[in-house]
């Protein structure tokens, strides 16, 4: 037996110092890693190796197979994630460009806002001034009636003065009148009823030129 089988197998009477020195902590680090890297390096390994033998053998296919199989599973992984970035990409385009167009959407409804704001501004404005006009016609039309009615009330006042007036010239035109019918017919009296004496046929007279004619015939009859 040798000085290492001699410590494992030691009693357990051996002195303190000897069970301190076999317990050393850097001893006992440098085997755990030790056991570390050997589960790493040989044991795993091992076990996937052994575990790609036993799906192999339940798949009926020889290591071989099943290892082309892998490479083919790699190969399609590894264009499938190859398509996958493409369409990362490709979405990431399309994201952008959704935004960009949400952005654009966004300012095209802010401009609509703003153009409706303008619109129902302009048709507020609009009916401020149909009112205003409206007024301004009404108020208008009403002086133009007042004035009318005024007008007319002064040309009717007007109007019943001129026909007083006028119904008194005529009343004095046909004082005017009678007075010089009878100033004529006293007048053609006094000349024609002597005229008669010298012509009996004298019946008539008549004003021609402003003098008076004595006639056998006419519409004005000589009383003498």
């Amino acid at each position: 037996m040798d000085k290492k089988e001699a410590d494992l197998f030691a009693s357990p009477t051996q002195p303190k110092s000897a069970i301190k020195k076999k317990g050393n902590p850097t001893v006992v680090i440098v085997a755990v890693i030790g056991l570390i890297a050997l589960a790493i390096f040989v044991v795993r390994p091992a076990v996937l190796g052994y575990g790609i033998y036993q799906q192999a053998e339940s798949s009926n296919l020889t290591v071989q197979d099943y290892a082309q199989s892998m490479q083919q599973l790699s190969r399609d992984l590894e264009l499938t994630k190859a398509n996958l970035s493409s369409y990362s990409t490709f979405t990431g385009a399309l994201i952008a460009q959704v935004d960009e167009k949400s952005d654009e959407l966004i300012e095209c409804k802010v401009q609509l806002e703003r153009t409706k704001l303008g619109v129902e501004e302009a048709q507020k404005q609009v009916a401020d001034k149909e009112t205003e006009i409206a007024t301004v016609k009404s108020e208008t039309q009403n002086a133009i009636d007042q004035q009318v009615a005024e007008k007319t009330a002064s040309l009717e006042q007007e109007k019943a003065a001129c026909e007083s007036s006028l119904a008194s010239k005529d009343t004095e035109v046909g004082d005017v009148q009678a007075k010089y019918d009878i100033l004529v017919k006293n007048t053609a009296k006094s000349i024609c009823c002597k005229a008669k004496v010298d012509n009996p046929q004298i019946n008539f007279y008549d004003v021609v030129d402003g003098k008076i004619t004595c006639l056998e015939q006419g519409t004005n009859q000589l009383s003498c």
